[in-house]
């Protein structure tokens, strides 16, 4: 019993091992603001491009190359260069967007059900609340639930490769007291 768990803590480190080794990210940098936006392979970013320049294009990072700048994907790779716009979601907006639209659609319906019912009478006041929970809810969808940037006017795109070094670093040429 004791080997079985002993083999599988080794094989547990070798995993994360492997894939501690290297990290490749791609970083939005916003002006004026210390934390950067990073997207790592297996993510899906939105962009336009030189090539594309009208068409947002969502896309999977394949693979990062940092060498040559380029992003990979399914179906072809697009160097850091060629991408103009970048645009950023914030999920929490739109879910706050989505249940003040689905209240607000709620509320009408069940209000003009109970006035069909002769239960309620539909008022001004009741017509404001729906209204006011739409629209709200259609302006957190619109616009503050996503966020553009122009790259290299209110954004910049960079690539990191912040892997460890697979040996270790020959320190002797850097220190003259070391033999």
């Amino acid at each position: 019993m004791k080997i079985a768990g002993f083999t599988h803590i080794i094989f547990l480190i070798a995993i994360f091992n492997t894939n501690l080794c290297g990290q490749k990210l791609l970083q939005l940098e916003i002006p004026h603001q210390v934390e950067a936006v990073k997207f790592m392979e297996g993510d899906l970013i939105t962009f336009k491009s030189k090539d594309r320049p009208g068409e947002w294009q969502k896309r999977v990072i394949e693979t990062i190359i940092t060498g040559d700048d380029l992003i990979v994907f399914e179906d072809g790779m697009v160097p850091l260069k060629d991408i103009t716009h970048f645009r950023i979601y914030n999920g929490t907006a739109k879910a706050f967007g989505q249940l003040l639209t689905g209240f607000g659609g709620g509320w009408f319906l069940f209000g003009g059900i109970a006035q069909l019912a002769g239960k309620y009478s539909f008022t001004w006041g009741t017509f404001a609340i729906g209204a006011v929970a739409i629209g709200v809810g259609w302006i957190l969808n619109k616009f503050v639930s996503r966020r553009t940037f122009k790259i290299n006017k209110n954004g910049n795109l960079r690539i990191i490769d912040i892997s460890f070094p697979a040996k270790n670093p020959d320190v002797r040429g850097l220190n003259k007291n070391i033999p």
